[in-house]
């Protein structure tokens, strides 16, 4: 009896550890990329300025492009903030190429972590769009040609609802009205 009973104590024990060990290993805090922020940072900021010389910006572009490629080819992208700051370089992109890798991205990122912010998707999903020839549907990109007033891009207003919009974090289409009329009065900054 008692060996039986230090058997069951024994298998319990180890198996006790076992799940210890388990639930240490899904418990692995993944670490934000630091390059990666950096990277992202710096898009950012070149973007800031009043006067900004679109050539060195797109060069810069470029080079972080190739090394957010990089980053992902070698597995460094791994968290939701990694994964939406990477998509914001390939938002800034110049062809669908880049604007559908931003989107998937951010569906990732989204997945990953559900308090990312949406906007980013939404934005990425408009130009998507737009750089194939077809309407946005969130409402997020606005133009300006030389000395034309602010335009909202070409627009369906039929796929998706406002309150979607809302989740997404995008102005409802009576708001987006209402910014390009401010943005074309001066009272707005120059969109996103």
């Amino acid at each position: 009896m008692k060996r039986a009973f230090f058997l069951i104590l024994t298998v319990t024990i180890l198996s006790c550890k076992t799940e210890e060990k388990q639930e240490s290993k899904k418990q692995i805090i993944e670490i934000d990329n630091v390059e990666l922020l950096e990277i992202y940072e710096k898009d950012q900021n070149d973007r800031m300025s009043d006067n900004i010389n679109w050539s060195k910006v797109n060069e810069r572009d470029s080079l972080r492009r190739v090394r957010i490629h990089q980053l992902l080819d070698s597995g460094k992208v791994k968290t939701g903030k990694d994964l939406k700051n990477a998509a914001m370089i390939f938002q800034h992109g110049k062809d669908s190429t880049d604007y559908g890798l931003a989107v998937r991205l951010m569906k990732k990122a989204i997945e990953k972590d559900s308090t990312i912010n949406k906007w980013l998707f939404a934005a990425a999903t408009d130009r998507y769009l737009l750089s194939k020839g077809e309407p946005q549907i969130y409402g997020t990109q606005y133009q300006k040609m030389g000395d034309e007033p602010w335009k909202i891009g070409k627009i369906d207003t039929t796929k998706i609802s406002d309150a979607e919009r809302i989740e997404y974090g995008v102005e409802t289409l009576e708001e987006q009205k209402q910014k390009l009329k401010e943005m074309n009065s001066g009272n707005h900054g120059n969109g996103h």
